[in-house]
């Protein structure tokens, strides 16, 4: 901020470069409302590509993409300390500065949404890009489905991943994994198997995330054999079990009343 004063007080008008700079030191120190706060204060609209005087175009497509980066980053800050509202907020006033956020960018901000379990934010960002254009990829499509699948609003998983197939984006393995969670924690272990199936016939093989979900839908279902047979298939395409996976194996045979048998999981 002092450097800001010092270019204000000799005469200059501070550039979008200048103010990305010290916003993004804020940002890197955790203090994204201080970074904020200093982008409303002095207004990137207010700043200048070259002070006191037009800027060549390459100069200021770089601080055209400086200013971006550092919303970018204050979306991204305000996500990771859990505050939505405040990326929400970051992405609007980004917007009025006329700047077009990235996928990435909306991708941060439904994810933000999504960890705080405010599922309808999240689906109005996902409204919001494609309205002005911004084509989704499949990490946004992966957020608005964990979304979804965070408040038990499983319904929708379906009707999201159909729209991801419609756009032509292909499903990646996080995407096939969150619609097993989904189905899991809405406690539909038959919709979890149906979509473990289909992500093989598709050839997306699961990781160690994708093998406990299912290990998950089993136990739910009581059914301790079963996630026996995924852990064992786990173990034969070469995948390593963690922590998790073996507490839920422990689970599987504590609700079977097998306890003897969690020991020789291990």
């Amino acid at each position: 901020e002092k450097v800001l004063q010092r270019i204000a007080n000799a005469g200059y008008r501070p550039t979008a470069l200048d103010v990305s700079a010290v916003s993004g030191a804020f940002v890197q120190q955790q203090q994204a409302h201080r970074a904020l706060e200093l982008f409303r204060l002095i207004g990137v609209a207010g700043t200048k590509s070259e002070r006191g005087s037009a800027a060549p175009t390459e100069n200021h497509d770089d601080s055209r993409a400086a200013t971006i980066d550092t919303f970018h980053s204050l979306v991204h800050c305000f996500g990771e300390v859990g505050e939505p509202g405040e990326a929400l907020k970051v992405l609007q006033a980004m917007q009025s500065e006329g700047l077009q956020p990235r996928a990435d960018t909306y991708n941060l901000v439904i994810n933000a949404c999504a960890q705080s379990g405010d599922c309808d934010r999240a689906v109005e960002a996902f409204n919001d890009m494609q309205r002005r254009g911004i084509r989704p990829n499949a990490g946004t499509f992966n957020r608005v489905i964990y979304a979804f699948g965070a408040v038990g609003r499983s319904d929708k998983v379906m009707d999201v991943f159909h729209v991801m197939q419609r756009l032509g984006i292909e499903p990646t393995v996080v995407t096939y994994t969150s619609m097993v969670n989904a189905f899991v924690q809405s406690n539909q272990p038959d919709k979890a198997v149906e979509v473990f199936q289909l992500m093989q016939q598709q050839g997306i093989r699961p990781d160690e995330v994708t093998y406990t979900s299912m290990i998950n839908a089993f136990v739910q279902s009581n059914q301790p054999d079963k996630a026996v047979e995924v852990f064992q298939l786990m173990q034969q395409q070469g995948i390593r079990p963690d922590q998790v996976t073996y507490n839920s194996m422990i689970n599987a045979f504590v609700q079977s009343n097998q306890p003897d048998k969690a020991v020789e999981v291990f």
